[in-house]
């Protein structure tokens, strides 16, 4: 008959302990592994073990002389050492009352000889033993052999110890990193009314340009300054955890509450103000995101997913503090699917593809020129809009890749216009990332070289927040595309940068003046007057003006009387696919030969 050994009185702290140490079943280490083979030389031993006794079973840490990796708590020695401080030892199994009828005694691995040693936590929690084994009954061990089995089970904790430094804490910052925190998440989803909190530094791009200003180094310091400011705002105590170089995280009591809801104010109002960091002052950019924990929700993985989005959509929408609602985990979900499409897309033949549209001369109305438009049409999704799944991409580093798509179509499609005798521009619009580096304008010479299309059937529009990243870097590429011929058009004229000093120095042909300030011309006279001193400022300095989204007969007509060059939108023309445009233009220079 099996005799179990009582359940120790500190049971529940031990468990805990255990899960803490992330200690249990897994895969083996090879130091403890060298340990045991140590152990299994100096004592003559064939099996020597690691156990770590869980709930239910006791799992073997490491072993030598058995090929299973556990085994029932219910038959474990491994119980009897634990509820002592020191060695316990067997000399012959068969004549121990507690262990004669033992499986493990009567069969395989069929123990005789036994002695254990606890492994024993700092605070005086058992966790399991080092043990050796014999299959032949032994003399009890001498005093010397007992303190080599305690100096070999000094070096398990220490090795104990320093797996879960690596495997649980930041190397950088010291403090718990994400493995951890999805650990706690599983424990706190049994307490009442916990949750869940992230405080993001700064966003991906701005951390980015932290670190091309002033140096990895000094941006870690500068990370390290914000995460002793925020410590010093939460209470005492907190466990903070480091989910990535800007993010971190914290559990608090309570939900939506007066209490959370003056801890974040007081979060938030700090870093309104700038931190110093070696005497450069640096502003913060927080997202603030929490989430309640409770007993129907997914996984922890989910947890930390759905608690980033939180931080994130609190940044995006300049909120102080977001609490996650449903809602915004399947828009992150649907995010992120678009993302990973996104990527096969670009390397697929069938989805991404560009439609036209056209651009009219006022005075003529003769199409200039077309209008390169991205569209995706998903094999089970159908079309996702432009507005939807570009600024996914500008967030996820993937605008590079899918302008470099566009840019090859168009001067593949130009080519071609202009090999059967349209001469008809595209325009293209490209990013602030593709005018950072000398990248883009590299691979797009070698198209127009390779393609024979001669570059001023090309026009490149970029938008005035592009300025603002790396406006030298912008003017000298720009320059560049220039010198050889491609038109330069500035997009949303009116609506973003606007410095009028810097626009000039800019090697720009034409600005479009954005369709949020044309749409209530004809009904507003403070827009009119707005967008008739645009145009004429333009003008002024040489530009050709071009207004976009003219929608109506009326607007066309009031744009022809402030000295607008060019026009675009729905009243004239739609986008449209390739086939469509060159059947288009032919009917309309049969039936509309001009705008006047």
């Amino acid at each position: 008959m099996t005799h179990p050994a009582p359940t120790p009185i500190n049971e529940a702290a031990r468990l805990r302990r255990v899960t803490d140490l992330g200690i249990g079943e897994g895969i083996s280490d090879p130091v403890l592994e060298d340990v045991l083979d140590l152990v299994k030389t100096y004592f003559q031993v064939p099996i020597t073990l690691i156990s770590i006794l869980e709930e239910q079973r006791q799992w073997f840490k490491a072993s030598r002389g058995v090929s299973v990796n556990g085994t029932p708590r219910e038959v474990s020695f491994c119980g009897y050492v634990i509820l002592a401080d020191d060695v316990l030892v067997i000399p012959d199994a068969c004549l121990d009352e507690r262990f004669r009828d033992n499986p493990l005694v009567t069969g395989s691995p069929h123990i005789r000889f036994y002695a254990g040693m606890p492994l024993i936590t700092s605070d005086g929690l058992g966790l399991g033993t080092l043990c050796i084994i014999d299959t032949q009954p032994r003399p009890p061990l001498s005093q010397v052999e007992i303190n080599a089995l305690r100096r070999f089970a000094s070096l398990v904790m220490h090795r104990i110890y320093g797996l879960r430094s690596s495997a649980f804490l930041d190397q950088r910052t010291g403090l718990f990193n994400h493995v951890k925190l999805e650990q706690d998440i599983v424990a706190k989803c049994d307490e009442p009314m916990q949750s869940l909190v992230s405080v993001d530094m700064m966003s991906p791009q701005m951390f980015n340009d932290v670190v091309k200003a002033l140096g990895h180094k000094h941006s870690q310091n500068i990370m390290q300054v914000m995460l002793t400011e925020l410590l010093g705002l939460l209470p005492a105590r907190t466990a903070v955890y480091c989910l990535s170089e800007t993010r971190f995280g914290f559990f608090i009591e309570g939900g939506h509450c007066s209490a959370s809801s003056v801890l974040f104010s007081r979060i938030s109002q700090r870093f309104k103000q700038p931190v110093i960091c070696d005497g450069i002052p640096i502003q913060a950019d927080i997202g603030i995101g929490a989430i309640e924990l409770s007993y129907n929700q997914a996984g922890a993985s989910d947890w930390l997913r759905i608690l980033v989005s939180a931080s994130d959509e609190a940044r995006l929408k300049d909120k102080p503090w977001i609490w996650y609602e449903p809602g915004l985990g399947c828009a992150q979900q649907r995010a992120f699917m678009l993302l990973s499409a996104l990527a096969d897309a670009l390397q697929s033949n069938d989805q991404l593809r560009l439609a036209y549209q056209p651009r009219f001369d006022m005075q003529t109305g003769e199409v200039l020129s077309v209008e390169a438009l991205l569209r995706w049409t998903h094999p089970s999704l159908g079309s996702i809009g432009p507005s939807e799944f570009v600024p996914l991409a500008e967030r996820a580093s993937m605008i590079r890749s899918l302008s470099l798509w566009v840019i090859r179509k168009a001067v593949g499609q130009a080519a071609s216009w202009h090999r059967i005798g349209h001469s008809l521009k595209i325009s293209v619009n490209v990013s602030a990332e593709d005018m950072e580096s000398t990248h883009f304008t590299d691979v797009l010479l070698s198209l127009l070289a390779e393609s024979g299309l001669p570059p001023h059937f090309l026009e490149l529009e970029f938008t005035e927040s592009a300025l603002c990243h790396s406006p030298d870097s912008v003017r000298e590429q720009l320059n560049r595309l220039r010198a050889v011929g491609i038109d330069i058009s500035i997009d949303d004229f009116g609506t973003g940068y606007s410095n009028w000093t810097y626009l000039r120095q800019l090697p720009a042909t034409a600005v479009k003046v954005d369709r949020s300030l044309v749409a209530n011309i004809t009904r507003n006279e403070s827009d009119l007057r707005l967008v008739e001193t645009l145009i004429d400022l333009g003008r002024h300095l040489g530009y050709r003006i071009v207004a976009e989204g003219v929608e109506t007969l009326d607007t066309l007509e009031v744009l022809r009387r402030t000295g607008c060059h060019e026009v675009q939108g729905y009243y004239m023309a739609r986008p449209m696919e390739v086939k469509d445009i060159e059947v288009w233009r032919l009917h309309y220079q049969i039936k509309v030969p001009h705008l006047g």
